[in-house]
């Protein structure tokens, strides 16, 4: 069967230590007709989600092998899925399609958009849920993501269900269209907006002054609380005190800007206090042509709440979770590091006068053990969170040229 569709969509994904930032844009004919069976006498099933990196990871059988770990994101507007390729696709021995050409780009450097393969005809199973006749696109790994993540998951489940992520639980409880209705007293905020990730209304206040109304993508894939796109006489400036740096990285490379604190995010009248946001470069604030507005709302500030996706209703439904009041808190030692292709923690950054460049931490440094605790993929995530915990001591064992070096690092809050 051959297929002679053209497609190109967005796919940013975070930096590992710094706020990331992700919106794919546009989408494409779908290359696939999935149907979904439910357990009889049903209405709903309930996934447990395992949260990395402030990335929802839910558990998906494809042709009955895996599970597959994939990133639920409301910025996917594929109702593919989409695999990262690895030897466990390769195991799949998927029959892809002849002359599919699908094209992947993102943000973050100059790369070109690189292709893609296309399989149907697949059988996926979450929880009770059956989905069949399913496609997947086969996307190129993404330094540092896929060390923990199979791939992404997003219009197939909300295009077809209404999504409830209840952060409290850690489960993500998936219900037929119609048959959700919002808790008393939950906040309702419609979606405005053509997109294949929604916008909502909210309203920010950086400084000591008013707050200002805003239109932002909800991006659930997006690790940080707010990325914030500055506009002269808008009202949205970075902080004097931002820190310049790397806040993040696309499938092209990393995006740059600021990352500072605001005094208060609201969402349909709950507020968030001191919020750490970023702020990128005007380069990076639509990349590749995307509409992006005044920003993107990442799950760094959603999952403070159990929140409701309702497509099939236009709006998103908010109740505070037992984090709501848990302060913000950005990386304390000034190292920024991601996984290699080898499989190292690599440093990538070093902020001037931050606890790393005090200790002489130097780029492209291998954090071998943090907190005597030996660092590699699978443990990074979480002891990474080490490093945001102010006032602490924290012993760094690195490698350089061949050579172990031992530092200590009296964390300090940055911004």
């Amino acid at each position: 069967m051959r297929h002679s569709r053209v497609a190109v969509f967005m796919l940013l994904l975070p930096t590992l230590i710094a706020a990331g930032q992700k919106s794919p844009h546009g989408g494409h004919p779908p290359l696939s007709s999935p149907r979904f069976e439910l357990p009889p006498g049903t209405e709903e099933v309930t996934i447990p989600f395992r949260l990395v990196n402030q990335h929802i990871e839910l558990p998906i059988m494809v042709n009955e092998q895996g599970p597959f770990h994939l990133t639920l994101d409301t910025g996917m507007p594929s109702q593919e899925i989409g695999l990262h390729d690895s030897g466990k696709v390769d195991a799949l021995h998927l029959a892809y399609l002849d002359g599919a050409n699908l094209k992947v780009s993102g943000a973050g450097g100059s790369g070109e958009a690189k292709s893609a393969r296309v399989a149907t005809g697949l059988s996926c199973r979450m929880g009770g849920l059956e989905i069949l006749d399913a496609g997947a696109i086969i996307l190129p790994p993404i330094p540092g993501f896929a060390a923990y993540s199979d791939g992404v998951i997003g219009a197939l489940l909300f295009r077809h269900f209404t999504v409830t992520v209840d952060n409290d639980r850690s489960v993500v409880i998936l219900r037929r269209p119609g048959s959700y209705r919002p808790p008393e007293g939950a906040a309702i905020i419609p979606f405005t907006g053509e997109h294949p990730a929604p916008f909502v209304e909210a309203k920010v206040r950086v400084g000591e002054g008013e707050s200002v109304p805003v239109n932002l993508v909800v991006d659930l894939g997006a690790t940080h609380a707010v990325s914030l796109n500055e506009k002269e006489g808008g009202g949205i400036a970075a902080p004097r005190s931002a820190i310049a740096t790397r806040i993040g990285r696309g499938l092209s490379g990393p995006l740059m800007g600021r990352v500072g604190r605001i005094r208060a995010l609201e969402l349909g009248g709950l507020t968030l206090t001191d919020v750490v946001s970023t702020f990128p470069d005007k380069e990076y604030r639509s990349p590749r042509g995307m509409d992006s507005r005044d920003g993107n709302l990442g799950n760094g500030a959603l999952n403070r709440f159990n929140v409701t996706f309702d497509y099939a209703a236009g709006r998103m439904v908010l109740q505070p979770a037992r984090r709501f009041t848990e302060p913000f808190e950005w990386d304390m030692s000034g190292m920024q590091a991601e996984p290699a292709r080898d499989g190292s923690i690599r440093v990538n950054t070093v902020l001037v006068g931050s606890p790393a460049a005090e200790a002489g931490i130097q780029e492209n440094d291998v954090v071998s053990r943090i907190g005597g605790v030996k660092v590699d993929t699978g443990s990074y995530f979480e002891l990474r969170e080490k490093l945001r915990k102010d006032g602490d001591a924290i012993a760094v064992e690195l490698q350089r040229d061949g050579k172990t070096i031992e530092v200590s690092l009296k964390l300090r809050r940055l911004i």
